[in-house]
């Protein structure tokens, strides 16, 4: 199990010199609202209560208003009035022993910075806390805002979470996957008759509807269903659609989560992109890409499209009557809110006026749902920092959905749907998870992709035997007729 001790020791901030005075931490750069919202904590407690990675690591350290309180020190220890005069060489140190003992003023020390960084990135920036703290702090933004301090001052991210940058920066995914694998699933699908076509690229296809894979989806074998479903709805309902494959790039969201500056680049190239192919719409299945893409990427430049995800843009057809499900699904599930579509931007009605609709499927939904939903601790770096912690509340969220009953463990999002799974094999569970694109698809199509797939490949590989078994035979009695 990860300590925290290793933790701290993770980070390390670029300077040789042991005597060299601590590094600034540039607060000056944090806008008027972030200043406020620090000072806006009452220390109620209330995130206290709610906070899933509290719910696993019961350490104060890890809590929101905690937080708030150590950067609060550390920014008046480098940056307040007294530090300003106990920093002033035009001041004797006589007078700065009296404010020493008059104020109890402390220089923060490098221990203490890196505690804080560490328990800082021990947060899954999921915003359950934002929605229960009566003082409406953007908690999500204003840890984002203070990793990006943290990071420019040479102290984070973490070791582990080192990786995914350069990944990006050298692949373009977080998987340290070459750029030409991120079509090989669709030619691997094609190859298995999960899709009949391989999906067409909008540079030739000059569609509407820009489909964005995102790299989970793309690179991890197993969720492969999220990208094949998508393709196999997308063809049955003939939309005008089209997908970058090879010259897709991450969405950056993983950078800017961690507080790396080099997020702002990757947005505007890919902004760059998307507005010179003309579409009307992007539709990403991911629900991290569909927030970043919507809600941050406006921050760095225009996008002249509409950015939704894919159930919404499937709940729209729904009530415009051009999308109807007429095969019945006879599954007992329950839904998992991801983060970044429920909470994080409000989509809860469209994911489960999708499942109402679909004939035989059955929702039972859990205590914890919708703004309130326990997250699974896929994402915010949590699960590359802290991926003990991830396994945990994973675990915790998979015990809720089979509390509930239900069989199957439903979401929109490829992240989710890796997170949850690794709480899954964690217990030993029965519960299967499952992206909601599958419920769509064999609403649409009237049978599941996979396992006709399984039962062809079944049908086929007894036919082969049959027929070897056929041919021993008669080789058999050849021989047989030969003696006698």
């Amino acid at each position: 199990m990860t300590t925290v001790e290793e933790k701290i020791s993770d980070v390390s901030p670029e300077k040789t010199d042991s005597k060299e005075e601590i590094i600034q931490i540039p607060i000056h750069t944090l806008n008027i609202k972030r200043l406020i919202e620090l000072d806006a904590c009452t220390r109620c407690g209330e995130c206290l209560s709610w906070c899933p990675v509290y719910d696993q690591d019961s350490r104060e350290d890890i809590v929101p208003r905690r937080k708030i309180i150590d950067f609060l020190k550390i920014a008046r220890s480098q940056n307040g009035f007294l530090a300003k005069i106990m920093k002033s060489e035009k001041i004797g140190e006589s007078f700065k022993k009296v404010i020493r003992s008059l104020f109890g003023y402390q220089e923060v020390t490098e221990e203490q910075i890196k505690s804080f960084v560490a328990n800082l990135y021990e947060c899954s920036t999921c915003g359950l806390c934002e929605v229960v703290c009566p003082a409406h702090i953007d908690t999500v933004s204003l840890w984002e805002d203070l990793r990006r301090l943290i990071v420019s001052a040479g102290y984070g991210p973490l070791e582990p979470q080192k990786v995914l940058r350069k990944s990006i920066m050298t692949y373009d995914n977080p998987w340290q996957q070459p750029r030409t694998g991120r079509t090989k699933w669709s030619r691997r699908a094609k190859k298995d008759n999960l899709i009949t076509e391989e999906p067409r690229e909008i540079i030739k296809s000059k569609g509407k509807v820009l489909l964005f894979f995102g790299c989970t989806a793309s690179y991890d074998a197993n969720v492969k269903q999220v990208a094949i479903n998508t393709i196999n709805i997308l063809e049955a309902l003939n939309i005008d659609y089209g997908v970058l494959g090879k010259d897709e790039k991450c969405c950056g969201s993983v950078l800017l989560r961690m507080g790396d500056p080099e997020h702002k680049r990757l947005f505007q190239e890919n902004i760059d992109q998307f507005n010179s192919l003309g579409i009307e719409t992007l539709i990403s299945s991911c629900s991290g890409c569909f927030k970043t893409i919507m809600q941050d990427y406006p921050k760095v430049g225009k996008l002249n499209f509409e950015v939704l995800h894919t159930v919404e843009y499937l709940a729209r057809l729904l009530k415009q009557d051009k999308l109807k499900f007429l095969h019945t699904v006879n599954r007992t599930c329950t839904y998992h809110d991801p983060c970044h579509l429920g909470r994080a931007t409000g989509g809860f009605d469209a994911p489960r006026l999708i499942m109402n609709s679909i004939p035989g499927l059955k929702l039972i939904e859990m205590p914890r749902n919708k703004k309130y939903s326990r997250c699974c601790g896929a994402g915010g770096g949590l699960k590359s920092g802290y991926p003990d912690i991830q396994n945990k509340m994973a675990q915790r969220r998979v015990k809720e959905a089979e509390e509930s009953g239900a069989k199957e463990l439903v979401s929109c999002c490829p992240f989710c749907y890796q997170g949850l799974q690794v709480g899954i094999s964690s217990l030993g569970s029965d519960i299967v998870v499952k992206d909601m694109s599958a419920y769509i698809a064999e609403s649409l199509l009237g049978y599941d992709v996979f396992e006709r797939a399984d039962e062809d490949a079944a049908a086929k590989k007894k036919k082969k035997e049959e027929a070897q078994l056929s041919g021993e035979d008669e080789k058999k009695a050849e021989e047989a007729d030969s003696d006698g």
